[in-house]
């Protein structure tokens, strides 16, 4: 299909290229668009339109005398390059700015049903996809012959909807629209924490069949040592205003089996993470832990997902990034003497947006919030601040210990 092909594509027109454009090389085309890509840290901007205009210059008019910044000068109908580089800037940033999304309340659409806390208390550890477990016993609810209740895949096939059919080819808006947990994440992180397992057979924990025998109380896979919550980060979620709870040990000598998975992005707005961070909290949150491992419940005292400094403090944490590539479509009609010349940049309608989620590439380690961290430093996307911010919350194994002893110093406590 054309708009899976990069270059040049001649539009069909009736009109005849006006006298004004015959010192362009493209102006025998008439009409045309050019398709082009943007992946990883590129963005659209002047410097990629202008590099890929001229490949399809040399493609098209190998004789062409210069080069693409004076074709373009000239199919703009404009004087000098700073101001076609504003002008080029302006409608990548412009198509940024207006691009279609799904606001995050479509995501679930329970507030739509007449549940406008549902998503809240979902990022808290509550609600029935947190709450309930498959179940056969003779009073579930409801009540259908030879059939179980509260099937997972049947509950939350809203989840499997959005991924399929949005979540990987689409924007979908951050959670803080609805979700005060997201709201204000100084570090630009966000985590969840998870403590139980509600589905048996996806290889994912240790709920097993059958549901009643094997999946109550049932735990995921173990990959952190939980430190502490400190209640006070997030009063709301917690039901207080202080206290703590102290997790010395791990495993079966301290909490049992937690699973932490995180993401992150970089300072600057217009950077793939930030962009598409509602698909990432999407994706690690709904598809990836609860509706495909069953993962789910929170760590008492804190809630289940939200920015990392809300979060407990614990060794590490899994970490997802998305890898987004952009189709961009460029068109450019030339005057025909009734009316000038145009120029249209967009995303392309049927394949603008192409989405996979990944384990992060971190500095030092994959799939490890802290190290992807600490490449967003080394790129210059975090502060030195910032990550030693983001180490007090991901303490790194073995040193759950000292980051207990230096809490509790600060609540006013000396360990003897």
């Amino acid at each position: 299909e054309r708009s899976h092909q990069l270059g040049l594509l001649h539009l069909p027109t009736t009109s005849n290229t006006a006298a004004a454009m015959s010192i362009t090389c493209l102006s025998s085309v008439e009409s045309f668009a050019l398709y082009f890509e943007t992946s990883g840290r590129q963005q659209c901007n002047w410097s990629v339109f202008r590099d890929r205009l001229d490949v399809e210059l040399k493609r098209e008019t190998p004789n062409c005398p210069h080069d693409a910044t004076t074709e373009l000068l000239a199919l703009l109908g404009l004087d000098a390059e700073p101001d076609a580089v504003d002008y080029i800037n302006s409608k990548c940033q412009l198509v940024y700015d207006n691009q279609p999304q799904m606001d995050w309340e479509a995501v679930t659409k329970k507030q739509a049903y007449g549940q406008p806390l549902f998503d809240q208390t979902y990022y808290d550890g509550g609600s029935y996809l947190n709450e309930y477990y498959e179940t056969n016993v003779d009073n579930r609810v409801p009540y259908v012959v030879n059939k179980a209740a509260n099937v997972l895949k049947k509950d939350g096939s809203r989840i499997d909807d959005v991924y399929e059919a949005y979540a990987k080819e689409g924007k979908i808006g951050y959670a803080d629209e609805v979700v005060d947990n997201f709201q204000n994440c100084p570090l630009r992180a966000a985590m969840c924490c998870f403590a139980s397992d509600r589905q048996a057979g996806d290889n994912n924990g240790n709920c097993a069949k059958p549901y009643d025998e094997n999946c109550v109380n049932a735990a995921p896979a173990d990959n952190t040592d939980l430190c502490y919550v400190d209640m006070k980060r997030h009063a709301r979620a917690s039901g207080t205003d202080g206290g703590f709870a102290l997790y010395p040990g791990d495993n079966a000598d301290g909490e049992g089996s937690i699973h932490c998975h995180g993401l992150a992005w970089g300072d600057d707005d217009y950077d793939i993470e930030s962009r598409y961070k509602g698909n990432n909290i999407f994706y690690v949150s709904m598809y990836d832990h609860l509706y495909t491992r069953g993962y789910a419940r929170n760590v008492p005292g804190a809630p289940m997902c939200g920015c990392l400094d809300k979060m407990p403090v614990v060794s590490r944490s899994d970490c997802t990034q998305v890898d987004v590539t952009e189709l961009w479509v460029a068109t450019f009609t030339p005057s025909n003497g009734t009316s000038s010349s145009s120029f249209d940049l967009k995303l392309d309608e049927e394949n603008g947006v192409s989405i996979a989620f990944n384990a992060c590439r971190g500095a030092r380690r994959n799939n490890d919030l802290e190290s992807y961290y600490h490449r967003l430093f080394n790129e210059g996307r975090a502060t030195g601040e910032e990550l030693a911010e983001v180490r007090r919350n991901l303490v790194g194994n073995r040193n759950c210990e000292q980051s207990i002893d230096n809490f509790v110093v600060t609540q006013g406590f000396e360990k003897l």
